[in-house]
């Protein structure tokens, strides 16, 4: 997919999209920057369109050109011959891809103005890669860039971390981001809300599923709309369902789960897993906020599950089911027994204090 201007994105919040375009009128880039952000909110599409920009010898505070000769180079796949972007292969950057990087950071630019090296998920960087990639963040030649991206500033190495600057990403309020749907796509008000609602604010997802639902393509797509549903309808069973029926519960959630994973071709069995303990997480962060009069909930559409929810278990043991939540998700990423941790979260989830 081509670059899209920076002024084009859908990004939060608007101090640092300002932040940015006043960065476009610097003569160079910065050497580095790392752009942090949840999962959807716009990392990757950003770091293109910032590496476009400053490839563009016409660009301005809007980004790109799009006409000039750089910008034409430009494949259809994303591809320019003055950028270099390294992904996890499969679950980690490893250094022979750092030192290849390198080596080609060797030569100068063939048409732009300067290079860039995009590290997509920069904090599955193995140990080795990390250590290849700090020598050059060092001292990199003065034509070269790089753009790296991670879901949070504490998951990369401090010494990587202190020679970048910081971007940070949110997500977008989920009414903002209904309406932005609806005028691009024509969706009903209702079907716009549930998009954004399911993205949770995050437009990168909820722009993939209306697209998917605008030109009547992609099962992955609505597989993975289907699956979420799924989830919360199963989280609404907690308000309510015995402690008997708590390894049904499990299994159905790890069966959701596998769906997740088939959806996505980059998303791990793991990280499906983080992903739905993510939502669930949620869930009762708004089984605490339904009791309380103003506070917005993520999950609006469910709010009677969640009143349910708070009437059978008081907050005292919702925090505390908040907190197994928490150790859950570390334990799955931490490589432990995905059936024994999702057994025992939802025997905790549903006993008694």
């Amino acid at each position: 997919m081509r670059p899209i201007p920076l002024t084009e994105l859908w990004l939060a919040p608007e101090a640092t999209v300002e932040g940015l375009q006043r960065l476009l009128h610097r003569p160079a880039p910065p050497h580095a920057l790392l752009i942090v952000g949840v999962e959807g909110v716009g990392k990757r599409t950003l770091a293109r369109s910032l590496a476009a920009a400053w490839m563009c010898p016409n660009h301005t505070s809007a980004g790109h050109c799009n006409a000039c000769a750089v910008c034409l180079l430009w494949s259809d796949e994303g591809q320019h011959p003055d950028l270099r972007t390294l992904q996890p292969d499969p679950d980690q950057i490893k250094i022979d891809a750092v030192r290849e990087t390198r080596s080609w950071l060797g030569f100068a630019p063939t048409v732009a103005p300067c290079r860039f090296v995009i590290l997509e998920e920069a904090h599955k960087l193995n140990p080795a890669a990390a250590n290849a990639l700090l020598k050059t963040l060092e001292e990199p030649p003065p034509y070269a860039s790089f753009l790296l991206t991670a879901p949070a500033t504490d998951w990369l190495l401090p010494t990587i971390r202190s020679r970048c600057r910081i971007v940070r990403l949110a997500t977008l309020p989920v009414d903002g981001l209904a309406s932005r749907l609806q005028a691009r796509f024509g969706l009903e008000p209702e079907q716009a809300h549930r998009l954004a609602e399911l993205a949770e604010g995050a437009p990168g997802h909820a722009l993939r599923w209306a697209q998917g639902m605008a030109t009547n393509v992609g099962r992955e797509v609505n597989g993975e709309l289907q699956a979420l549903e799924a989830l919360l309808a199963l989280f609404a069973q907690l308000g309510h369902a015995p402690l008997e029926d708590a390894l049904r519960l499990a299994e159905q959630f790890r069966e959701l789960c596998k769906r997740l994973e088939a959806s996505a071709p980059d998303r791990s069995a793991r990280g499906a897993l983080a992903m739905g303990l993510d939502y669930l997480l949620r869930w009762y962060r708004d089984s605490l906020a339904v009791e309380l009069k103003g506070d917005s909930l993520r999950f609006q559409a469910y709010r009677e599950p969640l009143l349910q929810l708070a009437r059978r278990f008081p907050p005292a043991k919702r925090l505390q089911d908040l907190s197994q939540l928490i150790e859950a998700r570390r334990a799955i990423l931490r490589n432990a027994n995905l059936q024994l941790i999702t057994e025992t979260l939802f025997i905790q989830l549903l006993s008694e204090p």
